[in-house]
């Protein structure tokens, strides 16, 4: 008799640890189920306000305005939100039907996707910033602080001393270019000028019409949108 009490507390203590187990596995799947459910909603309403924030650029846009664009698309087709849920990433085209300037090979005149603009933009962006640097050959002063000097201001930063009466071509002709320091800073500050000009015409001068919107036909997301220069 007594073993048998014995067995049968064994058997009970084996039967109620199996239980807790069991209830501690349920709990645990359960929470895992939850906190799967939530990561999910999260990405649902991320997803979701990422669809919005880009149907809010179906309108004309001016080109600073489009690389904001370009920005939420990285964001949104890197983001741990799209990845892995089946959503398309969003493409985006860019017609440019002017060249600002076709001695460079900026925002040039063409159909582009929208990594092609961006590319644009940061290479301009490199481009004048070497002329932003203040350690040149120019007095430690960079060409943009030249680009808004006068010649004769110029002229007075390098040692000459050209008449108070003489104008501003002859300053140019009969020191400026007869130097061939001065005479690189000159041309140098013209490069300058049209790369900045080029920028600025893009971000403030153009502006951009959303001529078409794409939607994915099973999950209604956005993909695609379209723009076209004015």
């Amino acid at each position: 008799m007594e073993n048998a009490s014995k067995a049968l507390l064994m058997a009970g203590s084996i039967l109620i640890a199996l239980l807790v187990i069991g209830l501690l596995v349920l709990g645990y799947n359960q929470l895992s189920d939850l906190a799967q459910e939530q990561a999910d909603s999260e990405d649902v309403t991320k997803t979701a306000n990422y669809m919005r924030q880009f149907e809010q650029f179906n309108r004309t846009l001016y080109g600073s305005e489009l690389l904001s664009l370009a920005n939420l698309q990285e964001d949104y087709n890197t983001s741990d939100a799209r990845e892995g849920t089946g959503y398309d990433e969003v493409e985006i085209t860019v017609t440019i039907n002017r060249s600002p300037d076709s001695r460079y090979n900026y925002f040039n005149q063409g159909t582009y996707d929208m990594s092609r603009v961006v590319q644009d933009k940061d290479n301009l962006e490199s481009a004048i910033a070497a002329y932003e640097q203040t350690k040149r050959i120019y007095n430690n002063r960079s060409v943009k602080y030249y680009s808004s000097r006068s010649y004769r201001e110029i002229a007075l930063d390098f040692g000459m001393n050209p008449p108070s009466t003489m104008a501003n071509y002859d300053i140019v002709s009969q020191y400026l270019e007869n130097n061939s320091t001065t005479n690189q800073l000159l041309q140098e500050i013209q490069e300058y000028t049209n790369l900045t000009s080029i920028y600025t015409e893009f971000r403030t001068g153009k502006q951009f019409d959303c001529t078409e919107v794409g939607y994915n036909e099973q999950n209604g997301r956005l993909n695609r949108m379209v723009f076209v220069e004015r």
